[in-house]
């Protein structure tokens, strides 16, 4: 696999030195980039993101074969119980989802019922809802980083419960210690605590209908089709809450609770120099785990001003060995779910995106339901997960906020 990736990110810097030289060859004829040129460039562009993309889909996979036989190391020692054991009862587990979700809870064997209510610790009927097993959340959960970027990123912490959480909030970061003359006393310098109040809103993948033949159909696989459609569309809920969500009933949004760092002069265009100000706005205690984020729009247009400037520490490729790429040396984050550079938006951030906490709350829920839909011989699920998210310390990130005019 690593020979692979190796091949794939020798076929990226072909690419860049591609996209480079449309570039360098207008500059040495003292002239803009044609409209064809510029077509050219996003070509290479797009095929620069596929490889980029397949190329971490590779690293994912390579990594999560560790990571799954890690994970499960640790819940046998916390369960005191054999690796075998977790396995077995791993096995079990989505055994008794599939049976579930194939013929509900009515249709599972008494050893099956038995294992799902003991698991859970709760009553499941057939109407009543079955909470995904542990692994199975798991792998959803994982799937939901793929989605945005903000849970790639950030703070993630899981709760037993959705009660209020009141968080302590401190930045004392312009305060500092004091040299003392001998004899002289110490002077007094309290700190300034905040509070967050931190929730567990519903977000809801809006209900699935199935038709009973496929469920009836042993080779429909109905465990990876409910994981992909629940991923993709919790996923991308979650990740516009946490992204611009107004605190009202959802997330409160990073973007709007990101503090100013920068006022772009241009509507829709930004500058290196510019970049360099909102880095630097952001106090350099937070910077030492400081990234940015964007959307895809804006990277490109990004790339555009590193390559045409020649600024070689604006946007620099991730194409060598597992190095990601970055902008000014710091890695970034594509989330299609911040705004595009226009007029009065807050574009691009940067900062300590762990600082932004997201709280998930009893994992992922599934119900079903054959009555729904029960002339159309179909079965309906629906997906839930309980969830928030706000930023603790709104210095930590700061936002670059386009021109009006």
């Amino acid at each position: 696999m690593n020979t692979e990736i190796k091949k794939l990110n020798d076929e990226r810097g072909e690419i860049v030195e591609k996209m480079q030289s449309i570039y360098e060859t207008a500059r040495s004829e003292n002239r803009e980039v044609t409209a064809e040129e510029e077509t050219r460039f996003d070509e290479l562009n797009q095929k620069d993101l596929a490889l980029e993309k397949k190329i971490g889909n590779l690293k994912i996979i390579s990594e999560k074969k560790f990571d799954e036989i890690e994970k499960v190391e640790k819940i046998a020692e916390k369960a005191k119980k054999s690796v075998n054991e977790i396995e077995d009862e791993k096995e079990m587990a989505k055994k008794c989802l599939k049976s579930y979700l194939l013929r509900g809870f009515a249709g599972m064997t008494a050893e099956e019922k038995e294992f799902a209510t003991r698991a859970q610790s709760t009553t499941t009927d057939s109407e009543g809802g079955y909470t995904v097993p542990l692994f199975m959340g798991d792998k959803i959960v994982e799937s939901l980083k793929q989605y945005g970027g903000m849970r790639s990123v950030c703070d993630i912490i899981t709760t037993s419960s959705g009660a209020t959480i009141e968080y302590p909030t401190n930045n004392d970061t312009t305060n500092t210690g004091a040299w003392l003359a001998e004899g002289s006393a110490a002077a007094e310098q309290d700190l300034v605590f905040g509070q967050k109040l931190v929730e567990a809103w519903t977000a809801s993948s809006k209900y699935i209908r199935v038709n009973a033949q496929l469920l009836q159909d042993s080779a429909f696989d109905i465990e990876a089709f409910l994981v992909k459609q629940l991923s993709t569309r919790l996923g991308r809920i979650a990740n516009t809450g946490y992204t611009t969500g107004s605190g009202s009933s959802q997330p409160h949004g990073i973007v709007d609770d990101a503090e100013l760092g920068k006022a772009a002069a241009a509507v829709a265009a930004t500058t290196f120099s510019e970049l360099l100000d909102l880095k630097h706005s952001v106090d350099r205690d937070y910077r030492m785990n400081g990234s940015w984020m964007f959307n895809d729009n804006t990277l490109v247009a990004l790339k555009k001003v590193a390559i045409a400037s020649a600024n070689q520490s604006l946007w620099q490729p991730g194409i060598i060995g597992s190095e990601p790429a970055t902008i000014d040396g710091d890695p970034y984050t594509v989330n299609n779910d911040m705004p595009d550079m226009a007029a009065g938006n807050h574009a691009i951030l940067y900062g300590d995106f762990k600082r932004y906490l997201i709280r998930d709350a009893q994992g992922i829920n599934i119900r079903r339901s054959e009555h729904i839909y029960f002339l159309n011989n179909q079965v309906t699920f629906l997906g839930e997960m309980r969830t928030d998210g706000i930023l603790l310390d709104t210095a930590a990130v700061k936002h670059m906020r386009m021109s009006n005019t």
